[in-house]
C-alpha cells in the first residue's frame, strides 16, 4: 500500500470500474453476477474485452452443468430458466467396456457387484442414476442440486450457452479485437493496454478470464505481459492425452422431447463418450461423439526421448479442425475399432457430424502461480484471476465449466460485500475480500483438478491398465464411491 503525506494508508474505495478480460463462460457469468446485485445505487461499470474477433456459437463441445445450474440460479432465476430450457436434462450416466480376456484372481467376487454385461463382448461397468444418486446424497449436495423437485443437471453445447449469456446481458456488450498486452497502475486506477493501440481505463479491477493461455495470468506470476505469447502458457501442463470431437446437429424435424444420458465406452489406450445436448430453445438436440486417447509421443505429461519437439495444439478458441470431415471421421472411426470401442452409438454420430474438433488436454498445476491468484497494481489495485485463467483442469469429470460459473459467483459475493462493508468501516482491505475468495474456491477445484487429471489417465490407459481400470471402476461403482466423485464429495 501507498504511504500518504500524513503517513496513513490511502483509504480504500468501493468497486465501481471493473475491467473483465475474456468473454468466456466465466467472464460473462461474472458481469451477471457483478451486475445482478447492489441496485441502481451501487451499480458497477463492467466492461469485458476479448481478443476473438467475436463468438461463434456453432464453435464447442457439449457441457454438463449441474453445481454451476444452481450458482446460476442464485445469481439470476431468469437466466438460470433460459439455460435450462435451451438445454437438456441429464439423467444417467452409463460406462461400459470391452470383455477382457485375461482375468484377476479374485475378478469372480468383483462380477458379483457388478452390472450384467449388456451386449455380447461387453459389460457395464457402472451406472449412476443421477437423481437417486444425489436423494441419498448428504443434504447440502441435495439442497444445491435438487430445488423445486427439480434435479440441477443438464447438457447444452458450449456455443449456446454463450449465447445466452451474451443476449440476456443488461449492460454493455463485450469488445472484440482487444488482445491485452499491457497492465500499469495509476492515481485514477489501472489502464489496460490493447495490441490495437487503445488503452482502456481507468479500472478499479481488473479480471483475468481469459482461459489457459491468459495473459492476466502471466501478469499475475510476473508483473509482466510479454510480448511473446507462449510466455502465458508457462504455467500451463499438457497432459499427453488428446481429444477429437464430432457434433452432429439435430433433425428439425424431431420435436420428441428427451433427457440426455452420457454413455462411455473404454477401450485400450482410447475411451470414446457419446450424449445428446442442448442446442437452445426451440432447436433440434445435437449429438456429440468424443475420442479421448494418449499421444503417442508422450508418456503422461512427460515427451518420449525419441519423439518429436512438435508444438502442441490446445485450441483453446475452439477453432474447427482444418482437415476434411472425411478424413475426420475416418481417423476417429479407426481409432475406435483399433481399441475395442463399440461402434453402435458413436459410429453414426461420428458419420453424420459437420464439425469437429481436436484439442491437446492442458491443466494448471494448483500450485504454479507464487502470488495466488492475485497481483497489486498500485495503491489497493489489483488484478485477479476467474475460471481456466486461475485453475484450468482436464474434462473427464465435466466440472470445468461449473467451477467457472461457480468462481464468477463467489468473486462477485466478495466484491458487493466489499462495496456494503465499507459504507460502514473504511478500515477495510480489499485484499482480504480477495483472499476469501481465493481461499474458497482453491480447495475444491484443485481437488478437481488432481482427480481428472488421475482419472483421464487411467481412463486411457492401455494393456494391463485397461484391465485395472475396467474392474476399478465396477468396484468404485458398486460401492458407491464413482457417484460421489461426480457429485464432488
Amino acid at each position: 500500500m501507498g504511504i500518504s503525506f500524513f503517513g496513513n494508508a490511502p483509504k480504500p474505495k468501493p468497486i465501481q470500474n471493473v475491467a473483465i478480460i475474456g468473454s468466456g463462460i466465466a467472464g460473462l457469468t461474472l458481469k451477471h453476477a457483478l451486475e445482478q446485485e447492489g441496485g441502481m445505487e451501487d451499480a458497477m461499470n463492467v466492461s469485458i474485452f476479448d481478443s476473438r474477433k467475436g463468438l461463434n456459437y456453432n464453435t464447442g463441445a457439449g457441457i454438463q452443468l449441474n453445481g454451476g445450474m444452481s450458482t446460476l440460479r442464485r445469481i439470476n432465476p431468469t437466466l438460470q430458466r433460459k439455460v435450462a430450457d435451451a438445454s437438456l436434462p441429464l439423467t444417467q450416466i452409463k460406462s461400459r467396456a470391452k470383455l477382457s480376456d485375461w482375468k484377476w484372481p479374485w475378478e469372480s467376487l468383483i462380477e458379483i457387484f457388478s452390472k450384467e454385461k449388456d451386449k455380447e463382448n461387453f459389460q457395464t461397468l457402472l451406472e449412476i442414476d443421477l437423481k437417486d444418486a444425489v436423494s441419498r446424497s448428504n443434504e447440502e449436495t441435495r439442497d444445491q442440486l435438487i430445488v423445486d423437485d427439480e434435479l440441477m443437471s443438464y447438457v447444452i453445447l458450449r456455443g449456446s450457452l454463450q449465447e445466452i449469456l451474451v443476449d440476456s446481458l443488461h449492460g454493455s456488450k463485450p469488445k472484440f479485437g482487444k488482445t491485452l498486452i499491457g497492465i500499469e497502475g495509476g492515481n485514477d486506477g489501472i489502464m489496460c493496454k490493447f495490441e490495437d493501440g487503445s488503452i482502456e481505463g481507468p479500472f478499479d479491477l481488473v479480471v483475468g478470464a481469459d482461459g489457459i493461455k491468459s495473459a492476466v495470468k502471466e501478469y499475475v506470476e510476473t508483473g509482466e505481459i510479454s510480448a511473446n505469447k507462449r510466455a502465458s502458457q508457462r504455467s500451463a501442463i499438457y497432459s499427453g492425452i488428446r481429444i477429437q470431437y464430432a457434433v452432429a446437429d439435430g433433425d428439425e424435424n424431431d420435436t420428441t422431447e428427451i433427457n440426455s444420458e452420457l454413455h462411455q465406452y473404454f477401450g485400450d489406450g482410447t475411451y470414446a463418450l457419446s450424449g445428446i445436448y442442448g442446442a437452445g430453445r426451440g432447436r433440434p438436440p445435437a449429438k456429440g461423439a468424443f475420442t479421448i486417447f494418449r499421444d503417442e509421443d508422450y508418456f503422461g505429461p512427460f515427451r518420449r526421448k525419441d519423439a518429436p519437439n512438435k508444438k502442441i495444439n490446445e485450441n483453446a478458441d475452439w477453432v474447427q479442425d482444418a482437415r476434411s470431415d472425411d478424413e475426420m471421421k475416418s481417423k476417429m472411426l479407426e481409432r475406435a475399432k483399433q481399441s475395442g470401442v463399440p461402434l453402435d452409438e458413436v459410429g453414426p454420430i461420428i458419420s453424420r457430424a459437420d464439425r469437429f474438433f481436436e484439442l491437446g488436454v492442458y491443466f494448471h498445476s494448483p500450485i504454479s502461480s507464487f502470488n495466488g491468484w492475485k497481483r497489486e497494481v498500485n495503491n489497493g489495485q489489483y488484478v485477479v484471476l476467474c475460471g481456466d485463467a486461475a485453475h484450468a483442469m482436464p474434462p473427464f469429470l465435466g466440472q470445468g465449466a461449473n467451477q467457472a460459473v461457480q468462481d464468477s459467483y463467489c468473486l462477485a459475493s466478495k466484491i458487493h460485500q466489499f462495496n456494503t462493508e465499507i459504507k460502514v468501516s473504511t478500515e477495510l482491505s480489499f485484499r482480504e475480500y480477495l483472499n476469501s475468495y481465493e481461499k474458497t474456491r482453491w480447495l475444491p477445484t484443485t481437488s478437481i483438478t488432481l482427480k481428472a487429471a488421475l482419472l483421464g489417465y487411467l481412463e486411457v490407459g492401455g494393456g494391463f491398465l485397461s484391465t485395472f481400470r475396467d474392474n476399478f471402476f465396477k468396484v468404485m461403482g458398486a460401492i458407491g464411491v464413482a457417484e460421489k466423485v461426480f457429485l464432488g464429495k
